[in-house]
């Protein structure tokens, strides 16, 4: 599956950053220019929100900046300032820099299917999606923004932090691109799974039952039996498979047991498993909806009167 690429650099809310170590009185004065306004107001409201700020003074200076007065020694800027801007990238810019990959290098614009995009690429980001190969958690990005951090803010420096995002931040942007790529994949999984959902429910509607019910048992394996418990062997299984199914949807369905379940179509699906979770379970139960009923295992044996 082709993803759609473009390789322009994501594009993000600019900040200028004027360095004027004056060793006068013993501090140094960082200003910090915003592109606007209410910018300027986040940034100055994230700083002052910081615990850690001993000794260090935060005002807001012209129209769209914000003003820090260090003691004039690296430790101060180590200690207070590069934790402080990696925290407020990675907390206020990151989705806006996500949104952005997702436009400028993926041509996702529609602002629904960013929202879900996101949505997963946080959950993988998270850990979450353990199941995606060779992309783990991002748990260390701000480990990855204060590395590029401690090599860009030194003495006597004039630079734009969009510049340094887009220019000193490639291994994070790089990493973000990653996520996007691969949620962008699992949201493409999501439309054609929700998509081949809606067929079989559509077939459902229009098929008449061949069983009123139908008793799906499941341990290490899945067995079908019908409403007096007596096992479908997989002859029976296969005579009654719609071949018209197969064909249309080759890839998707399940033919042991999905598809003789669509073409048998019945009223009542009872299934006993200790593990309703099972991805199997769960697509039974968007299938056929309120047709299903779940049971423990031990019910089945309970019910049929038959021993384990």
């Amino acid at each position: 599956m082709q993803i759609r690429k473009k390789s322009s650099k994501p594009s993000a809310p600019s900040i200028y950053i004027k360095q004027m170590f004056a060793i006068e009185g013993g501090q140094t004065l960082l200003e910090i220019f915003f592109e606007s306004e209410k910018e300027a107001h986040l940034f100055y409201t994230w700083l002052n929100s910081m615990k850690e700020k001993a000794g260090v003074l935060i005002r807001q200076g012209q129209t769209m900046s914000v003003q820090i007065v260090l003691p004039a020694d690296e430790k101060a800027l180590v200690r207070f300032l590069v934790p402080a801007v990696a925290d407020y990238i990675a907390g206020n810019m990151e989705d806006a820099l996500i949104v952005s990959i997702m436009g400028t290098q993926f041509y996702f614009t529609d602002e629904d299917e960013q929202q879900q995009i996101l949505s997963i690429a946080h959950s993988i980001m998270e850990g979450e999606r353990t199941e995606i190969p060779n992309l783990r958690g991002f748990s260390d990005k701000k480990a990855c923004i204060e590395e590029a951090l401690l090599d860009f803010i030194k003495p006597d420096l004039k630079f734009s932090f969009k510049s340094f995002i887009l220019f000193r931040l490639q291994n994070y942007l790089q990493r973000l691109k990653n996520y996007v790529e691969a949620a962008i994949e699992e949201y493409k999984l999501e439309q054609e799974y929700q998509s081949f959902i809606q067929l079989l429910r559509d077939y459902l509607h229009q098929k008449h039952a061949v069983m009123p019910e139908i008793h799906v048992f499941h341990r290490r394996h899945f067995l079908l039996f019908n409403e007096d418990y007596s096992e479908l062997t997989d002859s029976e299984l296969r005579r009654m498979t719609d071949r018209e199914l197969l064909y249309h949807h080759p890839v998707y369905i399940d033919t042991a047991l999905l598809a003789p379940l669509v073409s048998i179509a019945p009223k009542r699906i009872c299934v006993y498993s200790d593990d309703p979770d099972h991805g199997m379970i769960q697509t039974i139960q968007n299938v056929f909806q309120e047709r299903v009923i779940l049971h423990p295992e031990v019910s089945f044996y309970l019910n049929s009167k038959k021993i384990p």
